[in-house]
């Protein structure tokens, strides 16, 4: 397969031949310096350019990409990972990109440290070919299919409901919000969606995307998050300026919840803000200032303090991974945003499972081992 790179370099090359005919009908017609000048500096040019592309393409060739190179500090700030938490997490995805279409192969470590490094910059893809020794293109088309492969081989472990999982962990769930001073017992989630801002899209997709509440152009998720600081159900991407009750709706979620929160006969639930309707499975607060009573005042402080803590999680996610939060560049009309988020989120729930994160500290709820998180 011929690389963008070389399919520039031959046309210069046939730009650079053209020129030198030129020169040479000039000569032959017998022109002077003065006719023949804006022919030779065009021809120069185009030289410069071909020797500095040869010498870039050799560069990049030169170039091998090692993770053992990288200290445990300049993996943690590069890629989000220890060196060693990196053979482990491509070992347990086993992610088989398939490139031989394009010739080259691509192995599990190199192509989990290429999604990776995206994520965590926003830096263009040229800026990463001396870091990991390939083209732009290459890259590019490398990170695409990566990101696919994760979503369909691990996806579901965000877009559906996993009812074992939450069995096993809803009396922990609940017992550490409840330790925190939530006065509503059987808590073990939070429901919110999170708007993700994107670039103005062309194309009459304005209007959709438009977000009247958060003033600019979005698309939206449907978050339910845990104490332990993972991202348990993500649905989505929406029009940014759904309501969070449509997502609820359309999610189909509100059924999950009805058959498996009932545990052991005793009913837990998730609490979300006032969007939201009162469900036994789903809470909501009174809604009550300012002219409510003491008691519901009280409630509702408490709850939706304890409810803002767990949304650190859609703080931590954007900050760990910047490309998600770099507008310019969230183009939806170019690449799938929402894919990208998916897969910035799952990354973050692994990362949760081996290093923790703030939420779980705040709450005192350790997160599953990534062995059990990885679990069906």
């Amino acid at each position: 397969m011929t690389s963008q790179s070389d399919v520039f370099i031959g046309a210069l090359r046939r730009l650079r031949y053209r020129l030198r005919r030129l020169i040479r009908l000039h000569v032959t017609l017998g022109h002077g310096i003065e006719d023949m000048r804006p022919v030779a500096l065009a021809y120069m040019r185009v030289g410069l350019h071909i020797r500095r592309s040869l010498q870039r393409s050799e560069r990049v060739r030169a170039v091998e990409f090692n993770l053992n190179v990288f200290s445990e500090q300049e993996a943690l700030t590069n890629f989000r990972f220890l060196v060693s938490d990196m053979g482990r997490l491509s070992a347990l995805l086993s992610l088989n990109v398939d490139m031989t279409r394009c010739r080259y192969h691509v192995t599990r470590i190199e192509c989990i440290a290429i999604i990776l490094r995206h994520l965590a910059s926003p830096c263009r893809w040229t800026d990463w070919e001396l870091f990991f020794g390939r083209s732009a293109s290459a890259l590019s088309e490398i990170f695409c299919r990566g990101v696919e492969e994760l979503l369909a081989q691990w996806g579901h472990l965000l877009t559906t409901w996993r009812a074992g999982f939450m069995t096993e962990r809803a009396p922990v769930y609940a017992h550490s919000i409840t330790g925190k001073g939530a006065p509503l017992h059987g808590c073990v989630c939070f429901i919110d969606g999170t708007a993700i801002r994107i670039a103005r899209p062309g194309g009459g997709l304005q209007r959709a995307c438009y977000s009247g509440h958060k003033r600019c152009h979005a698309i939206k998720f449907q978050s339910i998050c845990t104490p332990d600081g993972l991202l348990f159900h993500l649905y989505g991407p929406v029009e940014g300026r759904r309501h969070d009750m449509f997502l609820y709706h359309e999610s189909g979620i509100d059924a999950h919840l009805q058959a498996t929160l009932l545990i052991d006969d005793t009913q837990y639930c998730i609490y979300g803000d006032s969007a939201y309707i009162i469900r036994a499975w789903l809470q909501r607060g009174y809604g009550a200032w300012p002219d409510g009573d003491a008691g519901q005042q009280e409630y509702d402080g408490a709850m939706n303090r304890l409810r803002e803590v767990v949304e650190w999680g859609f703080k931590e996610v954007k900050q760990q991974f910047t490309s998600l939060d770099f507008t310019r560049k969230l183009n939806i009309r170019e690449f799938s945003v929402g894919a990208q988020y998916l897969a910035g989120a799952l990354l973050w729930n692994f990362r949760c499972c081996f290093y923790g994160n703030q939420t779980a500290t705040y709450f005192d709820c350790i997160a599953p081992s990534i062995d059990r998180y990885l679990q069906e």
